[in-house]
């Protein structure tokens, strides 16, 4: 298991899977532009397109973006074994990557005429997602500034038995991370097929995400539990714990309504940066070994 992850996570593999990562969303791109175009243009041909597809050119930008997104999710899964704090910020930056997707999707219901623009009840969700997503991409920021430098941590014993439990994690994790996909997939064509929109609209949009991070989270307390057999550090515990916590207040943040869910994940992000703050803070002045 430890070797085929290795191949999963090497080089090779990664360039390969960012390049077709990349020409499914530039494909998925053209052919949502099309679609509207024809949607625009001769909707006659196909009466139920209408109905799918919206009219406004701006909402083909969601389409790359999702395919993107997930694209990002491989790589969390694959950054759990070389790095606790690196996993959370991909979480972070995921979160971050939904809302600014979610601000292209709101501009496409804006309409294309200068009334529709003006009107502040259409303007508001608009507003609240590029100013929440601004103050997460600033948050993301200073979460990796606080780690760009290592600093000395206490020798972990067994370090490479514990990372070889971690690639086995992460393994279990792309396999659920495949089978969630394919599940979502074939939900999403059956709310188009029966053209249930206003129920399940938003469980298609967020069903994904819900499910992925709930697995996360037990995945993180299971790591958190094993991590006591290799360090009996207390601040080490208390930053990987506090890292369950902002992966739990993520998944709230998917199961409500804006802008409840922006405080959600603007909250995650804030705590997990005072988090390593405390945790660099603690680690660089309390200890006199080896730090």
């Amino acid at each position: 298991s430890e070797s085929f992850f290795d191949k999963l996570n090497s080089t090779k593999n990664l360039v390969s899977v960012e390049k077709i990562g990349v020409l499914l969303a530039v494909t998925a791109f053209l052919g949502h532009l099309g679609m509207i175009a024809w949607n625009r243009n001769l909707p006659i041909l196909i009466p139920f397109m209408e109905d799918l597809i919206s009219k406004n050119y701006l909402s083909a930008i969601y389409t790359p973006f999702s395919i993107l997104l997930y694209y990002e999710v491989y790589l969390l899964i694959l950054a759990i074994p070389n790095s606790i704090t690196k996993a959370i910020g991909k979480q972070f930056e995921i979160i971050s990557l939904i809302i600014i997707r979610d601000v292209f999707k709101d501009l496409s219901y804006l309409g294309e005429n200068s009334f529709d623009m003006a009107h502040p009840d259409i303007l508001y969700p608009v507003m609240i997602d590029m100013v929440g997503a601004l103050i997460m991409f600033l948050l993301v920021g200073i979460f990796y500034h606080l780690n760009r430098n290592k600093i000395g941590l206490q020798q972990v014993k067994s370090l490479a038995k514990f990372v070889k439990f971690k690639k086995l994690i992460s393994l279990l994790l792309t396999v659920i991370f495949l089978a969630l996909s394919i599940f979502h997939f074939f939900d999403w064509i059956n709310i188009l097929i029966t053209h249930d929109y206003t129920t399940g609209k938003r469980v298609a949009e967020t069903g994904f995400y819900q499910q992925l991070f709930t697995v996360i989270i037990f995945a993180d307390i299971f790591i958190l539990i094993i991590s006591f057999m290799y360090s009996d550090s207390y601040e080490l515990t208390f930053r990987n714990a506090g890292y369950v916590i902002s992966t739990l207040l993520i998944r709230f943040g998917f199961a409500v309504e804006k802008p409840f869910d922006l405080m959600f994940f603007i909250t995650a992000i804030a705590f997990g940066v005072l988090l390593l703050l405390i945790y660099r803070y603690f680690v660089k002045y309390t200890r006199p070994i080896n730090l």
